[in-house]
């Protein structure tokens, strides 16, 4: 986001305490509580608490940019396309966007689609077409916007990276508190009737096949169903309960995964067809998505039409 863009169609808000943004130079600043974000490159640093400054190599960041474009093209637009009758009037969050190729590819296809990091990645946006009206430098636990902003947020194994020492597997003391507060951000800025689609390895899998490879290594890492940094089912509907009244249900994750990467090896080969197989399998029978037979979990938390917000509530 340049410091120009805080004037546009989609209000953005101090994060701190959601005040009135006024661009001067080399900052934005907060007409309200005085706080001050800088801007680097054109782009205001609003990251508010931690941020994830992972160990991502360049090279890397070029294949995540094919790889997020290409599941943006194969499975989210096809899925937004049949919840929506019409793309008019929907506005769509990806939490997480990282180098935002999908951000790119969903605004192509006519969304209204904006996305958000609070990691190095932002250094890549300068590609972006879109780039800077609908990319923000921003932490999830703290989002610049007005509550009921978005009828989607979307994000790719997001949750399971909050709570967690630097880039390993561990979680701190308190990742539950921070996930929930997440998750309370996310609550707020979705309109009623607006959904949370989030995606990761299935808690209940007896190995997480997505993390700890690198690019054409395939690694299976032994998980156990108590471990608490993946997530299930039943972890997003405990953890959205506090904020009101949310629905979630498992979706098929058919066609999420191209396994390219993979496909490169022989090894990758013969590990990335059974797995295919299972998605196919999954998608098909609902009763087995969210199961132990499904390793890459992909739950829509809906909120409820008719819910109030926080402040109607307290005005009670």
């Amino acid at each position: 986001m340049t410091a120009a863009a805080v004037e546009r169609s989609l209000p953005v808000l101090c994060p701190a305490c959601r005040g009135e943004l006024q661009s001067r130079p080399g900052s934005v600043v907060c007409l309200d509580c005085k706080a001050e974000y800088p801007v680097h490159e054109g782009i205001a640093d609003l990251i508010v608490g931690d941020r994830y400054d992972d160990d991502t190599p360049d090279c890397a960041l070029c294949n995540e940019e094919a790889t997020n474009r290409d599941t943006a093209l194969r499975y989210w637009i096809p899925l937004f396309e049949r919840m929506f009758a019409s793309r008019r009037d929907v506005r769509i969050l990806s939490l997480g966007c990282g180098v935002g190729a999908d951000v790119d590819a969903l605004a192509d296809a006519g969304w209204d689609a904006y996305g958000l990091d609070n990691g190095k990645r932002y250094s890549h946006w300068a590609a972006r077409r879109k780039q800077p009206q609908r990319l923000f430098q921003a932490n999830g636990k703290h989002m610049p916007f007005a509550g009921e902003t978005f009828d989607i947020v979307y994000c790719g194994c997001v949750f399971p990276h909050v709570g967690v020492i630097g880039t390993t597997f561990e979680t701190t003391p308190d990742f539950w508190q921070q996930r929930s507060a997440l998750a309370g951000e996310v609550a707020r800025v979705l309109k009623p009737a607006g959904s949370l689609i989030s995606c990761n390895p299935n808690r209940f899998f007896p190995f997480d096949i997505f993390h700890g490879h690198q690019a054409g290594k395939p690694v299976l890492r032994p998980t156990m169903p108590w471990e608490k940094l993946l997530m299930s089912q039943g972890d997003y509907e405990r953890m959205f309960r506090p904020f009101g009244r949310f629905h979630t249900s498992a979706l098929p994750n058919e066609n999420y995964w191209s396994f390219g990467n993979s496909k490169k090896t022989w090894k990758g080969r013969l590990m990335a067809a059974p797995v295919s197989a299972t998605f196919r399998v999954v998608s098909r029978i609902p009763a087995l998505r969210a199961s132990p037979l499904n390793p890459w979990l992909i739950v829509q938390i809906e909120k409820s039409a008719g819910q109030q917000t926080c402040e109607e509530e307290r005005s009670q």
